[in-house]
């Protein structure tokens, strides 16, 4: 009953957070290297509808359906005018005209991403699910997808991917979006030039390494270089973390005139003293902000360390990747969509009143 109603509150509040994010993102346009905040949403279940007195079974779609394959890299893209394909998500199955997918570690057919290298990752994706209901786990071997929905693996068919619905169906829906996730945008930002030589700013890919006095074998990474010096002649972070070397040591300076070259060699009077440890890696996704411009890996996950490619930049600091004006923009719009949620909810309201007060009398 009144499933508008279930959408326009799905939309305010996925509205509510984006709106915070971006307000977020607005106050620390000036923080160095600040990277901003994104929100993942994603629509609830695509769920097939009917005529009253529909069937529910499914069986695999008649052979002359075509199907338009795309190879990306390792994955596959699908879209069909018949049938349908089924997902597998956290909060149901969904019936969609159009997928994307390829194999995880273990073989199973799951949706994807890319990482910080532009690989495919599919390990966080939901499961890809045949014409009977069941996940598809790929045996090692050429795989394909034919334009009939077969999934082919050395040429043998070892699954099917379309399914049609017995009975009238209507086509489908779903009951709005939701939040899945916050990410990080790392992409760049504006690097300024400061003269000074503890600033240090990174141009391309990658992180400083930092760590707590008392605990040097817990890491931390960051992309602020507005570094300082301690009593003892260490370059700092402004919040007083030691910015670390290859060695597994701070760097010491000792108040000397240095310079750092975009390899990351710490020179002092002309020799090597020290090498920043520079990093970068594959799975940027899996690093979650946790204040004072620092970054760790979720529990549970493990770095995928990648070469550092990227330059040291002294006398420069990154400026934040925020662009105040979209941001701006993107407030309005926020606070518009918002705003439509709410009217649609209060004319909901209405009805149900009238419909309790009026015709129910």
């Amino acid at each position: 009953m009144f499933r508008g109603l279930y959408n326009a509150v799905s939309t305010m509040n996925t509205s509510q957070k984006q709106l915070d994010a971006a307000a977020n993102n607005m106050a620390n346009a000036n923080t160095t290297a600040y990277k901003r905040d994104l929100v993942i949403t994603e629509a609830f279940p695509e769920v097939l509808i009917s005529k009253l007195n529909g069937t529910e079974a499914n069986r695999p779609y008649s052979n002359n359906t075509q199907v338009n394959v795309i190879q990306d890299g390792t994955g596959f893209r699908l879209d069909t005018a018949g049938g349908f394909f089924a997902v597998s998500t956290r909060l149901g199955n969904s019936f969609q005209k159009s997928i994307a997918f390829a194999p995880d570690e273990e073989g199973f057919l799951r949706t994807y991403e890319r990482d910080a290298t532009g690989q495919i990752v599919a390990r966080y994706g939901n499961y890809i699910l045949d014409a009977s209901g069941n996940r598809i786990q790929v045996p090692e071997g050429q795989l394909e997808v034919d334009n009939r929905g077969q999934v082919l693996v050395d040429g043998e068919s070892v699954a099917t991917l379309l399914r049609r619905p017995a009975g009238p169906i209507i086509g489908t829906m779903n009951s709005g979006q939701r939040l899945e996730k916050f990410a990080t945008d790392f992409s760049q930002g504006s690097l300024e030039q400061t003269w000074n030589s503890l600033d240090l700013a990174i141009s391309g890919s990658g992180f400083f390494v930092v760590y707590k006095p008392d605990q040097p074998e817990e890491m931390f990474y960051t992309r602020d270089g507005h570094f300082t010096l301690n009593e003892n002649g260490d370059i700092v972070t402004q919040d007083g973390y030691f910015l670390g070397s290859v060695n597994g040591t701070s760097i010491l300076v000792d108040g000397e005139d240095f310079a750092v070259t975009p390899e990351g060699r710490v020179l002092v009077n002309g020799e090597v003293r020290d090498q920043l440890e520079m990093v970068d890696f594959a799975n940027l996704k899996d690093l979650r902000k946790i204040g004072e411009s620092l970054y760790r890996f979720e529990e549970g996950l493990e770095p995928e360390p990648i070469p550092f490619e990227g330059q040291v930049l002294q006398g420069f600091l990154e400026g934040a990747n925020v662009n105040a004006i979209d941001q701006m923009v993107e407030m309005i719009n926020l606070m518009r969509s918002y705003e439509a949620g709410s009217r649609v909810v209060r004319t909901y309201d209405e009805v149900i009143g009238k419909a309790i007060n009026e015709i129910g009398k």
